[in-house]
C-alpha cells in the first residue's frame, strides 16, 4: 500500500469528519480556520497569503504508527502530507493544492510543518 492509500485509509472517518465539521462551521473560509480553528494544544495555524497561502504545525507527530514505534522513518512523514491533500479534496473537491513538508519530528524538528498552497479553485 502506497502513501496515499496508507493515508486515505487512516483519515477517513473520522479526522475527515472533524475538518468537515471544522470547515462547515467557518463557511469555508480558510483564512479563519488557520487563524483560528486551527490554534490548540496539538496543532497552529497560520495564514502566510490571504485566500492562498497556509502553515499547519503539529506540535507532536500525529502518525498512529509512529506513536506504537511501527515506523521511525522520515519518509513517513509523506504519509501525512497525503493525509492533508485528502482532506483538503474532500473539503473543496473543486480546489488544487500542493502540500509540501518544511520539517517534521522524524526529520529532526521540534514540530512537523506543512505548507499549503491553493492552486486554482474556490476562495
Amino acid at each position: 500500500m502506497g502513501y496515499r492509500e496508507e493515508a486515505i485509509e487512516c483519515v477517513k472517518d473520522y479526522v475527515l469528519q472533524i475538518h468537515k465539521q471544522i470547515y462547515a462551521k467557518y463557511e469555508g473560509d480558510f483564512d479563519r480556520i488557520y487563524t483560528e480553528a486551527y490554534n490548540n494544544s496539538s496543532y497552529t495555524g497560520r495564514v502566510i497569503k490571504p485566500g492562498k497561502e497556509y502553515e499547519l504545525s503539529y506540535l507532536e507527530c500525529t502518525c498512529p504508527k509512529v506513536k506504537c514505534g511501527f515506523r521511525n522513518n522520515p519518509e513517513q512523514c509523506e504519509c501525512s502530507r497525503q493525509s492533508i491533500l485528502f482532506i483538503l479534496s474532500q473539503l473543496e473537491p473543486d480546489s488544487q493544492f500542493d502540500v509540501q513538508i518544511e520539517n517534521t519530528i522524524l526529520r529532526g524538528g521540534d514540530r512537523c510543518t506543512f505548507r499549503i498552497t491553493r492552486r486554482a479553485g474556490m476562495k
